[in-house]
């Protein structure tokens, strides 16, 4: 079992990048410059989303600014868990602690797996008293709003795991997979979203059955993809 450890040190230090080696100047820069990019492709997501929604028309565009709302209100949770495991795990890889390192990462994710699940239940569960905070008037923005709160907010623990894992893998000196990962996942989501058929308008039903949503496949594909 103690070999078993060694070799596992051994390899982990072999495959994590050393930040305290060589040119700062270059040191930085490798590091900074796969983050950089993955931010602009994370924005690049959302001029996608935005794009296909527009198509729906700008009932569709209203709602989603209002769901958008407590998406962003929930990255405080997801920043805790990616801040409060990624800090001390890369300080405690740099003194060379691995099992400690790994405890960080441990609690992170099962920090990430309570408030992901936790806030999705809070969305589902309080879909129409979060709606009706902003006093909306058209039915067919409600409507769109309580269905896009209720994928990206109910599935917001897929998104929670993605930041912490990009927040973990920085960690270990890594930002070229996750820039890997964000990279294949823009043209996947631009790709299902223009397979994927036309969504039926709210419109035609939101007098009928108000509280059940409608989802379609270009709806969890450009909300969960994000």
């Amino acid at each position: 079992m103690v070999s078993k450890l060694q070799n596992l040190k051994k390899y982990w230090y072999q495959t994590m990048k050393n930040l305290t080696e060589g040119s700062i100047f270059k040191v930085l820069t490798r590091l900074a410059l796969p983050i950089m990019a993955s931010s602009f492709l994370g924005t690049a997501y959302s001029i996608t989303d935005m794009a296909w929604i527009g198509k729906l028309g700008s009932s569709a565009v209203a709602g989603i600014g209002v769901g958008g709302m407590y998406v962003w209100l929930s990255n405080g949770l997801c920043n805790l868990a990616r801040m409060g495991g990624q800090v001390p795990m890369a300080q405690e890889l740099g003194k060379g602690n691995l099992s400690e390192a790994r405890k960080y990462a441990v609690g992170a994710l099962w920090m990430t797996l309570f408030f992901g699940v936790s806030f999705g239940a809070i969305s589902l569960l309080f879909t129409d008293t979060m709606v009706s905070f902003f006093n909306l008037e058209s039915p067919e923005t409600i409507t769109y709003a309580k269905e896009y709160l209720q994928i990206s907010c109910g599935l917001i623990l897929f998104s929670y795991i993605g930041t912490v894992l990009t927040g973990l893998y920085t960690a270990q000196g890594d930002s070229k997979t996750p820039l890997a990962a964000n990279f294949i996942g823009l043209p996947v989501t631009s790709l299902t979203d223009n397979a994927a058929p036309p969504r039926v308008s709210p419109s035609s039903f939101v007098n009928i059955t108000p509280s059940i949503p409608m989802f379609s496949l270009n709806d969890v594909a450009t909300f969960t993809a994000s």
